[in-house]
């Protein structure tokens, strides 16, 4: 674990950031296990992880996420976890990545690929893996920064990017950091209130609805097949309509998008 990071003591850090933990680690097998582990030792809420590199990072279903050494943030934060709310979790998290890389990208615009991906000008730059881990919600979020010497692997190219190759910046890791837990604080709230067991906020619903990536969209879906995208749903459900114009709710599983 380091103790300086970026220039900084990664204490200063924490402070900055209003979080009441933070670890920083040069190499971890991934921030999402490590926060794990730490939810066995009483907590805090909002706890951070943070790696310059993982091992074995991971996407959702046991995919493998590509994070090879100074290519992008990789970051997990404790959120509490209503028994309901984890469906949308990756949703409500997604529009809070979904903004920082606004913020970070400002004049570019992002869009949430249901559940858990964010994209920037068509490109995927960002995902999020939540787990249960008792009463918590370990939430790993993956951000490209830059894209790596070597280049993607093919099973990662065609529609994954980075900031770098879309909008030509260069940032810190800290930097995105900064942003991304800035915006992760706005949304915090609805993880700590029943009001939203069942479902999700209107202004956070709506603003999802407006960066859905997949409206319209000829899509296959591990649940339920293949049909049309027509949205999400107030309870995050990914709407499906059949070719006999029927519609079914997409609860979990994969989704992927049929090119034209």
């Amino acid at each position: 674990m380091l103790n300086h990071w970026q220039g900084r003591p990664v204490s200063e850090w924490a402070e900055i950031w209003g979080i009441p933990s933070l670890e920083i680690y040069r190499r971890v097998s991934s921030t999402n296990d490590r926060l794990i582990n730490l939810t066995e030792t009483e907590p805090a809420s909002f706890s951070v992880v943070i790696a310059d590199e993982q091992t074995a990072g991971r996407g959702r279903a046991g995919s493998k996420w590509y994070s090879p050494d100074g290519a992008g943030l990789l970051m997990s934060v404790l959120l509490p976890a209503l028994s309901a709310s984890q469906p949308f979790a990756p949703l409500i998290v997604g529009i809070a990545v979904a903004r920082a890389i606004e913020v970070l990208a400002d004049g570019f615009s992002t869009q949430i690929k249901w559940p858990n991906d964010v994209f920037l000008e068509g490109g995927k730059v960002a995902g999020i893996l939540c787990e249960s881990a008792g009463e918590w919600i370990v939430t790993g979020i993956g951000v490209n920064i830059r894209t790596p010497v070597a280049g993607f692997p093919p099973e990662f190219t065609g529609r994954t990017s980075s900031l770098e190759e879309t909008c030509q910046l260069t940032l810190a890791p800290s930097y995105v950091a900064e942003a991304l837990i800035s915006e992760l604080h706005k949304v915090k709230p609805v993880f700590d209130d029943p009001m939203y067991l069942d479902q999700l906020p209107s202004g956070l619903y709506e603003e999802l609805l407006s960066r859905d990536a997949l409206f319209g969209s000829e899509v296959t879906t591990e649940q339920e097949g293949g049909g049309v995208a027509r949205g999400i749903d107030e309870r995050g459900a990914l709407i499906l309509e059949r070719e006999d114009s029927s519609r079914v709710r997409v609860v979990s599983g994969s989704v992927t998008l049929i090119e034209p």
